[in-house]
């Protein structure tokens, strides 16, 4: 009986077992059918894998590795030389000769009358004729003879080397007159027989017919080729 019962259950057992292992095969074969298709599809290019790039990774030494964080070193100066160099000696250079200045030419001032002359020279004797021959010129003409006879006299008081003989007021320049007073800048005084420039400015008192101020400057000799060009004769 017991024997006949172990069959039943193998019996049993077995008959049980067919559904699932039907049910494994089938599940593999659909298994094995789906992995087939995706194998023989082209995944889409967002799920291609990337390739991925070399690192290139270079090993080094704990001595190289503080050489690139270490400070650049600090040049030192070079030092001299111990033994002294020896220098050529320089050709002295002439120094150029030292500049002389030449003191300024100044402007010859006038010659200020400080002592006038014209009435003692017309107070005396042997100047009586000469005193009545005035009044025969007009005032204009008069008052440039007496201005010529004061400047004569101031010049030989200036300078007794000149001994004035004649006064030509108009030699280089008409004389100008202003009120009381004529400016001669180009007359010309005859000494010794010869001629010299002359320049004066004269003041005179048509009351008294006297000079009441006179300044002069003299003395620069004229050629004699100038002479006749400027009214200037030798007698």
């Amino acid at each position: 009986m017991q024997i006949l019962q172990a069959e039943r259950n193998s019996a049993v057992v077995a008959d049980s077992d067919k559904p699932y292992a039907a049910l494994i095969t089938v599940s593999l074969l659909a298994h094995l059918l789906a992995f087939s298709l995706l194998a023989m599809t082209t995944p889409p290019r967002g799920f291609r894998a990337r390739p991925v790039k070399n690192i290139g990774v270079d090993l080094i030494g704990a001595a190289e590795f503080e050489k690139l964080f270490s400070p650049p070193p600090v040049e030192e100066p070079p030092t001299t030389s111990v033994s002294p160099t020896v220098v050529a000696p320089e050709t002295p250079q002439e120094l150029p000769p030292p500049v002389v200045r030449k003191p300024e030419a100044k402007a010859p001032q006038p010659v200020i009358a400080q002592s006038l002359q014209l009435g003692r020279l017309l107070d005396a004797p042997e100047n009586r004729e000469l005193k009545e021959s005035l009044v025969l010129f007009d005032p204009s003409e008069q008052r440039e003879q007496l201005c010529n006879l004061e400047v004569m006299e101031q010049i030989q008081l200036w300078n007794g080397s000149f001994n004035p003989e004649r006064v030509v007021a108009f030699a280089y320049k008409d004389p100008v007159a202003f009120a009381d007073t004529v400016t001669a800048e180009g007359a010309a005084f005859r000494s010794k027989g010869e001629w010299y420039h002359l320049s004066y400015k004269c003041t005179w008192d048509p009351s008294t017919n006297l000079v009441t101020a006179l300044e002069f400057l003299a003395g620069e000799l004229i050629p004699h080729s100038e002479w006749d060009d400027h009214f200037l004769f030798a007698d």
